[in-house]
């Protein structure tokens, strides 16, 4: 993603928003000459609804989660994303993490890394290394979840 969009500024494409897999990545500001926004889908079981949208000038957002790609086996859910610490599917109450960089390959790199760590662990490290990002954790009374945001993310433009 971050090819394509040096590729398309070096062609005098300037203005654009890339989109490769679940990542993002944007230049200059879109048609109404405003700078690209992004919404970050809720993650939820039915897919719909907008938990956050931030402004992308200049930057990449990609999430990382087990609400669209997971199977359930005997009641137990399984996410798609591997723990290198175990070798098994990551585990837990985190559903999704966003983050937003200047580099879509580390945005990347990181909401896949800050889930398998989940949402505790996840989290502190991302404070201590001031990532701008969001855990969607859920709560284990029912389905909905908790937002939960570093100040780098909550001091992004909406």
């Amino acid at each position: 993603t971050d090819a394509l969009s040096a590729l398309l500024a070096e062609v005098g494409a300037a203005d654009h928003l890339v989109q490769v897999g679940g990542d993002l990545r944007a230049s200059g500001r879109d048609a109404a000459g405003v700078p690209w926004r992004a919404g970050i889908e809720a993650p939820t079981a039915n897919h719909t609804g907008v938990a956050a949208v931030v402004s992308l000038r200049e930057r990449a957002l990609s999430t990382s989660g087990d609400y669209r790609n997971f199977f359930s086996h005997e009641g137990r859910r399984y996410s798609h994303l591997i723990d290198p610490r175990t070798g098994w599917p990551a585990t837990g109450r985190l559903a999704a993490v966003s983050v937003v960089h200047q580099s879509c390959a580390k945005s990347s790199a990181w909401a896949t890394a800050l889930f398998v760590l989940g949402a505790e662990e996840g989290f502190t490290l991302a404070q201590r290394l001031r990532l701008a990002c969001v855990f969607f954790v859920r709560d284990p009374t029912g389905p909905g979840y908790t937002r939960r945001a570093t100040p780098e993310f909550e001091s992004l433009p909406p």
